[in-house]
C-alpha cells in the first residue's frame, strides 16, 4: 500500500525509472509488478452483482542513462483483450532536472494512482469511474454524453505522445502533446495537450494544478484538475477538485476528500467522500452522486496485503434516483 512516510519531493516530471528499487535483471533492467485478486458484491436495488476479478501488471524498467525506458504489460480477466501493452515509452535526460519522454504514457491529471498498489482503498473514489466498467451499472452508464464524446474513462488513460518534463524535487512541471487524451484521434487533424505543475510547499505538503484539452470533429473536451495532499508521517489528508467541459452545454464538476491513517505496520484505515455534479451528460439529463467509502488495509507482509472496503453511493439522474452498496475483499501481492 502507499508509503506513509513524508514526501521527499514531487513525483511530477521525475525520472522514476532510475529511482525505483525493483528486482534487478542484470545491470540495466529492473522488474516490478503486482497480482490483484478481488471479490466484489454490489447491491443497487433491482440489480445485484457478485463477482471475482483478477488483474496483474509486469513492468520492465531499462536504464541506459541518459536514455531510459519502460514497458508495462497488464492483465485483466473479462476484458476483450486480457493482456495489453499498457505503457511503453522512452526518455532522454538532458540533465538531472530536465527530460523528454515519448511513447505511450499515463495521463498526468488526477490524484488517485492508476494501479492497485498506489491506492488508499480497493476501488476508485468517483462513482462514474467505478461504474464505467462495472457489470451492475454497464447498461445504465453506457456513455457520459449523448454523443458519446467520452467513451473511455475520464481519468487514468494511456495515450501516445511526447512530454517535456522538469523536476528538481521541490517543483515539477510537465507539458505534453498527444494524438488523443480521452478518445483516440488522428494527430493530422486534431491535437490534445496537457500541462501540469506541482510544488512541495513544505515537506509533506504538495499542491498540483493541471489542464488538458482535446479537439474533436464535432466538439472539444477540456479538464481542469487540482489537488492538495498533506502527509505528515502516518497521516495522509487529500483534497481534489475537477471541472470537465463537454460540448452541447454539458459539463461536470467533482470533488474528493480523503483521509488515511496508518495505526500500526499491520493496520491502516481510509475514509473518503466524493461528490459529482453534471449538467446534460446523460442524454440531456443532469447527474449527481455522493459516495462515501470506508477501507481497512491490512499489511500482512511488506509485499502482501488483505484489504476490505465498503462504499455507499446515492445517485440522481434526471428525475430518477437510486443508491448502491459495494463490498470489496482484496488480496494484493506486489513485487
Amino acid at each position: 500500500m502507499p508509503s506513509a512516510q513524508p514526501l521527499e519531493g514531487t513525483s511530477l516530471g521525475a525520472n522514476e525509472t532510475i529511482s525505483y528499487d525493483g528486482i534487478a535483471l542484470g545491470n540495466r533492467v529492473k522488474l516490478r509488478g503486482y497480482v490483484d485478486f478481488i471479490y466484489n458484491y454490489t447491491d443497487s436495488g433491482s440489480n445485484d452483482d457478485a463477482s471475482f476479478s483478477t488483474a496483474g501488471d509486469v513492468d520492465f524498467l531499462v536504464d541506459f542513462s541518459p536514455v531510459t525506458g519502460e514497458v508495462h504489460l497488464a492483465y485483466a480477466n473479462g476484458a476483450s483483450q486480457p493482456v495489453t501493452l499498457e505503457q511503453v515509452f522512452g526518455r532522454y535526460s538532458f540533465n538531472q532536472d530536465f527530460n523528454l519522454s515519448f511513447g505511450r504514457q499515463l495521463t498526468n491529471l488526477g490524484y488517485e494512482a492508476d494501479e492497485a498498489p498506489g491506492l488508499f482503498s480497493t476501488s476508485y473514489g468517483y462513482f462514474l469511474d467505478v461504474a464505467k466498467n462495472h457489470d451492475a451499472f454497464s447498461d445504465l452508464l453506457t456513455s457520459y454524453t449523448s454523443s458519446n464524446a467520452v467513451s473511455a474513462a475520464l481519468r487514468r488513460n494511456y495515450v501516445d505522445g511526447i512530454r517535456a518534463n522538469f523536476n528538481n524535487g521541490q517543483f515539477g512541471l510537465s507539458l505534453g502533446i498527444h494524438d488523443g487524451y480521452w478518445t483516440k484521434d488522428d494527430f493530422n487533424d486534431h491535437v490534445a495537450i496537457d500541462i501540469a505543475a506541482s510544488v512541495v510547499i513544505i515537506p509533506g505538503l504538495e499542491a498540483r494544478l493541471g489542464y488538458a484539452h482535446q479537439d474533436l470533429d464535432d466538439s472539444d473536451i477540456g479538464q481542469i484538475n487540482t489537488w492538495v495532499e498533506f502527509s505528515p508521517g502516518d497521516l495522509t489528508l487529500a483534497f481534489e477538485y475537477d471541472y470537465f467541459d463537454f460540448h452541447n452545454d454539458a459539463d461536470l464538476w467533482d470533488l474528493m476528500i480523503l483521509g488515511n491513517y496508518q495505526f500500526t505496520d499491520l493496520l491502516g484505515l481510509t475514509l473518503r467522500y466524493s461528490h459529482e455534479d453534471g449538467d446534460n451528460i446523460f442524454y440531456g439529463d443532469d447527474y449527481e452522486s455522493d459516495r462515501i467509502t470506508l477501507a481497512l488495509l491490512f499489511s500482512i507482509t511488506q509485499q502482501f496485503g488483505i484489504n476490505f472496503e465498503y462504499s455507499h453511493t446515492d445517485v440522481d439522474i434526471g428525475d430518477a434516483s437510486f443508491d448502491a452498496d459495494e463490498v470489496y475483499l482484496e488480496s494484493l501481492f506486489t513485487f
